[in-house]
């Protein structure tokens, strides 16, 4: 019996995932390292993409938001003020107390996961399930942020407006990116990324890392904070 398309592009997506980040990083990481002319920095990122990128490099994890995504707008909150949300108390919540919860409900892995609060920013932490441990990693995290090496990156999953890309954009930061499958060129830090003609937004196994025909992260990075 064959799979209905949203099933069959959900198990290829899983499949290119554990290729990519059990067997592929590991085996490249050392190589791609070599290019890389920074030793530490810290990416805000809305989704997994800043944690793979330190695995990518084999690097010890600086920034508090890896193992979870955050939707949207909450992420434009969250960058708009960092130092204020890092400095907030973690809070968990319950699926019922979720601002988003009939947004994401219906995904099937709804409720499995931790949920934490940060103020007016929830987290879903989509990678962990015990209070102890993400209360643990969330705060060891925060205290290796490099404020002085701070790459804030946001891209078109969860359901992000234009809306929100604009306001992402318009943001007082230094170094800063979108990722997305069209062109916004009203959204200068935009980057399009090569994805399949079917994707409506990035799915997490196309986000570059490294270096690709879409975007040189390894070239980005060393022009942010080469020589410093």
């Amino acid at each position: 019996m064959a799979l209905p398309g949203p099933l069959k592009k959900l198990k290829r997506e899983t499949v290119r995932l554990k290729l990519r980040n059990g067997l592929w990083l590991p085996l490249t990481c050392k190589a791609r390292a070599k290019g890389l002319d920074v030793d530490g920095f810290t990416i805000i990122s809305n989704n997994c993409w800043g944690g793979t990128i330190y695995e990518s490099y084999g690097m010890r994890k600086a920034s508090p938001t890896v193992g979870m995504f955050i939707m949207p707008s909450d992420f434009v909150r969250f960058c708009a003020d960092l130092d204020r949300h890092l400095s907030e108390p973690l809070e968990f919540i319950s699926p019922e107390e979720s601002k988003w919860r009939e947004v994401l409900s219906s995904n099937g892995n709804w409720g499995t996961y931790l949920i934490g609060r940060l103020g007016d920013v929830e987290l879903q932490m989509l990678h962990y399930h015990d209070e102890a441990t993400a209360r643990r990693k969330w705060e060891s995290r925060v205290g290796r942020v490099d404020r002085h090496r701070l790459i804030f990156k946001l891209n078109d999953q969860n359901g992000a407006t234009e809306e929100d890309l604009r306001a992402f954009d318009a943001l007082p930061l230094e170094h800063k990116l979108v990722f997305a499958v069209k062109d916004h060129p009203d959204v200068k830090c935009c980057r399009r990324i090569h994805c399949p003609r079917s994707c409506e937004f990035i799915p997490a196994s196309w986000e570059p890392l490294g270096a690709n025909r879409s975007f040189n992260v390894t070239e980005y990075i060393n022009g942010c904070f080469g020589g410093r």
